[in-house]
């Protein structure tokens, strides 16, 4: 599978979309791009297992504790979430920014490379809005 997630990646980075409609696969690639085309008509030999993995990319993980979500509506890649980031696969971006909200919150001296309020920010950027539950500290400040 890691195999064909690479292909569907370089798909995706060329321009091309994969979108699960029910049990119908829909796609789009760049028109007059040969390889984007290749790897098109290699995911179709690997039809199941690429509906699957599309279905587990549009389920919603669990929240962390505390996290209440309020909107789950991602955004179509690439999604540019900073000045210098472009977001190619937001289910992906927000399960580990998810992750990092999780870690932040059981852990609030622990450092995730973010402060919980990007964290929240981060993930509305993509589509993903999400309120604390109750308060919570982190260092000084409280939420």
């Amino acid at each position: 599978m890691s195999d064909l997630l690479q292909i569907v990646s370089r798909l995706e980075e060329s321009g091309g979309t994969l979108v699960l409609d029910g049990d119908r696969i829909r796609y789009s690639v760049p028109s007059g791009d040969a390889e984007a085309r290749a790897l098109l008509a290699e995911l179709r030999k690997h039809r199941s297992e690429i509906a699957a993995f599309l279905r587990d990319r549009q389920a919603i993980p669990e929240m962390p504790q505390g996290v209440r979500l309020i909107q789950w509506t991602l955004k179509e890649p690439p999604v540019a979430i900073e000045t210098c980031s472009v977001v190619t696969d937001p289910a992906l971006f927000a399960r580990t920014t998810l992750e990092q909200l999780r870690t932040s919150l059981a852990h609030p001296k622990r450092w995730v490379g973010w402060s919980v309020p990007q964290l929240i920010d981060r993930l509305a950027q993509v589509g993903v809005s999400v309120a604390l539950e109750c308060a919570v500290r982190i260092g000084e400040v409280h939420l």
